[in-house]
């Protein structure tokens, strides 16, 4: 009989892009197996194209509704073998009452989960980068490694690119490349400061007569409206007006991208999009892009990577400056 598999990744849309190698990798052990993913409503569009993935269960994060509701589904599965590539205490629950007779997660759990996993695999985090991480976790479950680098099995087709340059018609774009840019995180203290990257901008168009394009969801728009007001040359805010399957479009189409640590730094870095990333509070070397087509700008301070969301002094962004954000372009356009 074929074997039935539980993937619990929820979130965020950066982790699940991190994901995806080891679940690929999965299924090339097992290419007969039925492989369930259990992700955010938000973030389907992120796996609804995957060949690896057999089955998308939605949750809708709506408290204990949701939970419920997700719960029946999965008990209806009945799978063998939960991974589970979030290790939080409600990734866990659901693999818990799932029924499965075998449930695994790395070895860096939080809030207790482990109490509900027959198994703790893969490397410890200590240096590995989050893409690593999960694929260890697959690669000692099955006793097979990978073998070569990690790609990433997300592709652009034609639609996705039309609709990319739908949001830019009639838009006059210059001579030059065009820069996707997106400048806000979930995290305050991800993000660098918005004159800086209004400098930042201005320098790329003075020197490169680039097009500069913004990204971001609905709710970053007067945000990044404040930098545009901020620029002295004109750029594009297509903030809220792009969906998983045109920002995927829009990246593919992009000569360089400039991001903080975001997801959609990540999905550049999968669809093998050059990309600069700005870190200050995370650590490149487990959420950097994982990509050869990359530079990461950071400066050394005491205090980081600590990982909080709240800072007062935010000094290892604040140290930043644009020209070491623009050496990083030049390298790469």
């Amino acid at each position: 009989m074929a074997k039935s598999f539980l993937i619990v990744k929820f979130s965020s849309f950066g982790d699940i892009v991190n994901a995806l190698p080891a679940v690929e990798h999965l299924k090339r052990c097992y290419p007969d197996s039925r492989i369930n993913w259990v992700v955010k409503q938000s973030y389907v569009g992120l796996l609804k194209d995957c060949p690896f993935v057999d089955n998308i269960i939605a949750y809708e994060d709506n408290g204990i509704r949701g939970l419920l509701d997700v719960l029946k589904k999965v008990r209806a599965l009945k799978v063998d073998t939960v991974i589970d590539l979030q290790g939080v205490l409600r990734s866990a629950l659901v693999g818990y009452l799932s029924g499965a007779p075998v449930r695994v997660c790395f070895p860096h759990t939080r809030e207790g989960s482990s109490l509900f996993y027959t198994h703790i695999m893969g490397k410890e985090r200590n240096g590995t980068h989050a893409v690593l991480e999960n694929l260890s976790v697959v690669e000692e479950l099955t006793g097979k490694t990978l073998g070569k680098s990690p790609a990433f099995a997300i592709s652009v087709d034609k639609a996705e690119l039309e609709r990319a340059r739908a949001l830019l018609n009639g838009v006059s774009e210059k001579e030059g490349p065009r820069v996707v840019v997106s400048p806000t995180s979930r995290w305050k203290t991800k993000m660098w400061d918005g004159r800086k990257f209004a400098t930042l901008c201005d320098m790329i168009i003075d020197e490169y007569d680039a097009t500069v394009v913004f990204t971001g969801v609905e709710s970053d728009t007067p945000y990044i409206e404040k930098i545009q007001a901020m620029m002295k040359h004109a750029s594009i805010n297509l903030s809220g007006k792009t969906d998983i399957a045109a920002l995927k479009g829009l990246i593919k189409g992009a000569d360089l991208v400039i991001s903080c640590d975001s997801g959609t730094m990540h999905l550049a870095s999968a669809l093998g999009s050059p990309v600069v990333a700005i870190f200050g509070p995370t650590d490149p070397a487990y959420t950097g892009p994982f990509t050869e087509k990359r530079v990461v700008v950071r400066k050394t301070v005491d205090c980081a990577p600590c990982r909080r969301r709240e800072c007062e002094d935010m000094r290892c962004m604040n140290l930043i400056e644009p020209e070491d954000v623009m050496q990083g372009v030049r390298r790469l356009l």
